[in-house]
């Protein structure tokens, strides 16, 4: 029997379609270029804490419609199902619905907008271990050695989709920022 979308599938993917957070997750190609990019992070003294790698397929469509119903993109009969997870969107009226799809956005803890207008992907860099979520930060203005040597002094900004330096210095290792999410960079920026 069908179990409707709320925090129980949040425990469920927990258990049973888990992400990974480990680099040694990512495509052997993409890996060496994220520890690139890593390494000159924090030998200038920024911290990064790394929230998602690989994504399990299953978890990827529970994220994409969970998303999509709480935002109001798409109505609670549109998903098609998955085979393997028996979820049923819709409650019987929209605000069930809703309620039940941002319980899980809430506790898969989802971008929503502002942070992200994104819906998380069916098809994502994530699943083919081409993308990591990661977080970040540091005081002020640090100096980043881009790939090729350069140094470059980069000021902190809260929001990386809009810190054109730190996307440079990225770039240069061959990690891409999608400049409309903020924690996800990949091999091709999306």
């Amino acid at each position: 029997m069908a179990q409707k979308s709320g925090r129980y599938w949040v425990a469920w993917a927990n258990a049973h379609a888990t992400n990974s957070a480990d680099v040694n997750a990512l495509d052997a190609d993409f890996k060496a270029k994220v520890e690139a990019f890593i390494q000159a992070l924090k030998a200038a003294g920024a911290t990064v804490i790394i929230a998602a790698i690989r994504r399990n397929p299953k978890r990827a469509y529970l994220f994409h419609w969970a998303w999509m119903i709480s935002q109001g993109k798409c109505a609670p009969g549109d998903p098609a199902p998955m085979q393997g997870v028996d979820i049923e969107w819709d409650h019987g009226d929209l605000k069930r619905s809703k309620a039940g799809a941002k319980e899980m956005v809430d506790g898969f803890g989802l971008a929503v907008p502002p942070a992200s207008f994104n819906p998380p992907s069916l098809i994502s860099n994530h699943i083919n271990g081409q993308a990591i979520d990661m977080t970040i930060t540091w005081t002020g203005t640090i100096r980043i050695r881009k790939k090729d040597g350069t140094v470059i002094d980069v000021p902190y900004q809260s929001n990386p989709d809009t810190n054109t330096l730190l996307q440079e210095v990225g770039a240069s290792c061959g990690v891409k920022k999608l400049k409309t999410d903020r924690p996800h960079w990949s091999y091709n920026g999306k």
